[in-house]
């Protein structure tokens, strides 16, 4: 029990004032605790500290491809619930780039785009939105739906690169060229076709893949085949070309009409043009021969789309006639002259004339150029003329007339004619001459004069290379 401080009389336990004065009880302050420093003992545990410590416990190392594929998991999982959320899911949506038709054809420069493109495939969409509509359990005014009426409301832009191109007029395409579809069309008009259906799609982008060609010579181992005999050989198409192109030839006839043009000495050439050594054949190619080549995945050569070919013996089949008078040599000559010689005797014996026909002179005749003349010049073949004299004096009189000896054939031609090589090699030049005197044309003149005539009325049509006897004879003057 405490004791008040000031009168000393008792204090209750829990009294406040002393009971006795009123003084206040004065509680005395608790000394504090002191801190006393907590020293912990080392405790040896196990071996010694001779003996070999145990290595410290490793820490676990953190799974880093595990955490990495959880992340992509993660944001796999973000994105497709994002796709389906900006989508209001895949089920009610359709895309129109899934179904744009852009198709581009032909050759690399010449591309085009084909009929109907661009444009959407109608079959294939009317039977998605089918699915979908049955897959969603929409109504039925969306199952009432015109799939013509949906397509028709969109339309489409169509560039090349940046540029904006008209899909008709555009025939110049390259390949690789980049070509981009714009979809146009109202997304709220088409709902209203079908509700319940969302519609998506902007544009689809696509390179032009085109058939490349190959840049070749057409001509490369052209020449003309030519029938018959120089002067008046006759062109053969296709001609040659080494065997290697009359299925190239067929094929573009049948699909495109004849692939070549030809021209002789600059001209378009004819079916009654004659053609002759010496003579120029031009063979160009036309349009329908590049389009048949383009078809092929082929086109011609810069500079390549002509050949020019001069006319050579070898590129006949039967030869060709001499056309001058010094083309034929001297042993040809005098064989010739040996045997009309004897036919002029011949007609003499015939017509019981008494004295042997005289050798007045001969003439190498041709056709002129640009006349059509048949007859004694039969196909304009030129000819070697020989006139001969003759006295009659069987009554008396002496009276000399003259008979022309015509139709004398001198023909040049060509050895080994037909075979493979000829073109490469030609054969032997020859001359031949007919040697049957009843094929002789005989026509007899009643005098000077008349012979004269002979010569003198067909100079337009006849060239002639005359002996300076014959010249003399009939006072000739060319």
């Amino acid at each position: 029990m405490k004791n008040c401080t000031n009168c000393q009389a008792p204090i209750h336990a829990g009294d406040a004032f002393c009971s006795k004065c009123g003084a206040k009880v004065q509680v005395a302050a608790q000394a504090e605790p002191k801190a006393v420093a907590f020293q912990p003992k080392t405790v040896q545990l196990g071996p010694s500290p001779s003996s070999t410590q145990a290595p410290a416990p490793k820490k676990p190392k953190r799974n880093v491809k595990g955490i990495l594929a959880g992340i992509f998991v993660l944001l796999a999982v973000i994105a497709v619930a994002g796709y389906f959320l900006l989508n209001r899911g895949s089920s009610d949506t359709i895309n129109l780039e899934d179904y744009v038709k852009l198709e581009i054809e032909g050759t690399d420069g010449e591309g085009y785009f084909a009929e109907k493109s661009p444009s959407l495939n109608k079959e294939r969409l009317d039977g998605d939105i089918k699915k979908k509509i049955e897959a969603e359990g929409l109504n039925t005014e969306s199952s009432n739906y015109n799939i013509d009426q949906l397509v028709s409301k969109v339309k489409f832009s169509v560039y090349k690169g940046d540029e904006l191109i008209d899909v008709k007029e555009r025939k110049n395409l390259n390949n690789h060229d980049k070509i981009t579809v714009k979809l146009l069309y109202d997304k709220n008009d088409l709902e209203d076709i079908i509700p319940g259906l969302h519609f998506t799609g902007t544009s689809v982008t696509q390179e032009a893949d085109l058939i490349p060609l190959v840049g070749i010579d057409p001509f490369k181992g052209f020449y003309p085949k030519i029938k018959g005999i120089s002067p008046n050989g006759s062109l053969s198409k296709p001609s040659q070309f080494e065997g290697k192109d009359l299925e190239f030839v067929a094929k573009a006839t049948a699909n495109d009409g004849f692939p070549f043009d030809y021209y002789l000495n600059g001209k378009e050439v004819s079916s009654n043009d004659p053609i002759a050594v010496g003579d120029e054949i031009e063979i160009r190619l036309n349009e329908s021969g590049k389009n048949a080549l383009k078809k092929d995945g082929k086109t011609v050569e810069k500079g390549k789309d002509s050949k020019k070919y001069k006319v050579t013996l070898a590129d006949f089949e039967e030869g060709a006639y001499v056309t001058s008078l010094s083309k034929v040599d001297e042993d040809t000559q005098e064989a010739i002259s040996k045997n009309v010689e004897d036919a002029a005797k011949a007609y003499a014996a015939d017509r019981n004339y008494k004295d042997l026909p005289k050798f007045e002179g001969m003439a190498f005749a041709a056709i002129k150029d640009g006349v059509d003349w048949g007859g004694t010049f039969d196909s304009k073949i030129p000819q070697l003329v020989y006139v001969y004299s003759i006295t009659d004096t069987s009554y008396g009189k002496s009276k000399t007339s003259y008979f022309v000896i015509s139709n004398i054939a001198v023909i040049e031609q060509v050895e080994n004619h037909g075979k493979a090589n000829v073109h490469k090699k030609p054969g032997k030049t020859i001359q031949t001459f007919e040697k049957n005197a009843k094929k002789y044309d005989f026509q007899s003149m009643s005098d000077e004069k008349d012979l004269k005539n002979y010569f003198t009325r067909n100079i337009d049509t006849y060239t002639y290379t005359m002996d300076d006897q014959l010249k003399s004879l009939i006072n000739w003057t060319e």
